[in-house]
This record gives C-alpha cells, structure tokens and sequence, in this order.
C-alpha cells in the first residue's frame, strides 16, 4: 500500500497541472505586491514644495527605498493614524531613516494645503519627513501614477443643497468641502519602481516594517 501510494505522489508531481508554477504566484511582501513589468506603475521625477518652502524631487532620493503616503491637513480619522504608523516605523529603524529610507507625504487637498498648513500639520502629528504640495495641475499626474483616487464634495451637513452631482463639481470652491479619497501608502524601492502598496485600512505596523526591510536588503537591479 505505502508502494502505491510512493507511486501516485511521484507521477503527480511529473503530470502537468499537478503543481503551479512558482515564479508567477511568489509573493514576496506582507502588503500588496505591484508588477514590476506594468507600466501603468512607473514614476517620472516630479517637483513639489515641502513645508519649509523648498522644493522636493524625487531624485533628491536616489538610491534609497522611499516610502510615499498621501494625506491631508484636514483629514478626522485615517491621514492621522497612517501618520502615527509611520512615526512608529521610523522610530524603530533610527539609524537607516533618512539614509537608506525616507518617507514623503502627498497631500491629496492642494486647495487648502500651503506649504505652512501642512507644517502645522507635521508639527501636530510630531513628524519631519517632507510634506509635499503645489498646482493641482502638478499633482494630478502624481495622484495617477499611485493610483490616488479623490473626490471634493460639499459639506452637506453645513448646507441645504445635497445634489450630489453639484457637490462633487463645486466643493473644492466652497470654505466648507470635504475630500473623499481612496488612497494608500506605498513603498517604491532603491530602482524607484513601486513595489508595495498598504491600503490605509489595512495598515500593520510590524508586517509593514518587514517589507520596508525587505527592500533595504535588497540589491539593486541592473538592467543592460
């Protein structure tokens, strides 16, 4: 019996179908792996303004893993928690943040998000990593090439016109908007390719760590 059943295993192995290919289903992070083929993923160098007034590049961080999160000054729940995470992950690696990572933050609410508002915001959330904004005209090809989806809508609680169709067209030029966005962080490595995207409701500090270190140790591909 055990000589039969040594025999099914060995011509299971050896049939086609009987075990998946390796190279398409390794997943090598905790967060959701990106495709490094798909162009809909690649970055071109972008220009935006820190809080301090000064403009930041992305080449500025050339050769390192650069972690990207997209926030805004007003945010009531999520931007504040993502920011506390990332407080947290750099605590934990004190000699390799801002040598072998750093960190950014986008805002996705230009509108009302100066350069001094977001410095506020930094300093609130106790946080130094640069916190970028500019144009709308600027930021809109960035916000696509992470995949950011957002919407402005009328405060509707502070207004008796609830038309939604009105309230997307028209919040961002009213004092009282609201911004619904659909973003998350991502983690792009030393080539500067997007590799790991963390939804902002999923966030797991320590497994987000593990992938940070991951990329860290990574060598750098060459392509001739």
């Amino acid at each position: 019996m055990r000589q039969l059943m040594a025999l099914v295993m060995v011509l299971c192995l050896m049939l086609p179908g009987c075990t998946a290919p390796v190279e398409d289903e390794i997943d090598l992070f905790y967060g959701q792996d990106l495709p490094l083929d798909d162009p809909e993923y690649d970055l071109d160098d972008f220009s935006l303004m820190n809080f301090d007034g000064n403009m930041t590049n992305l080449s500025d961080f050339e050769g390192q893993v650069l972690v990207v999160s997209f926030v805004y000054s007003r945010c009531p729940d999520v931007c504040p928690i993502v920011s506390a995470n990332l407080r947290w992950v750099a605590e934990q690696l004190p000699d390799d943040y801002g040598t072998n990572f750093s960190i950014i933050a986008i805002t996705v609410d230009p509108w009302w998000d100066t350069s001094s508002v977001l410095a506020d915001y930094a300093m609130r959330q106790a946080i130094d990593w640069p916190h970028l904004t500019g144009e709308v005209e600027a930021m809109q090809p960035i916000w696509e090439s992470f995949h950011v989806g957002l919407q402005t809508y009328l405060n509707t609680s502070a207004t008796e016109d609830n038309s939604t169709e009105d309230n997307q067209t028209t919040g961002r030029h009213h004092p009282d908007y609201l911004v619904d966005h659909s973003t998350a962080t991502i983690i792009i490595d030393k080539s500067h390719q997007q590799r790991v995207r963390w939804n902002d409701m999923d966030w797991e500090p320590t497994l987000f760590l593990k992938d940070l270190q991951y990329l860290m140790d990574e060598e750098i591909m060459i392509v001739d």
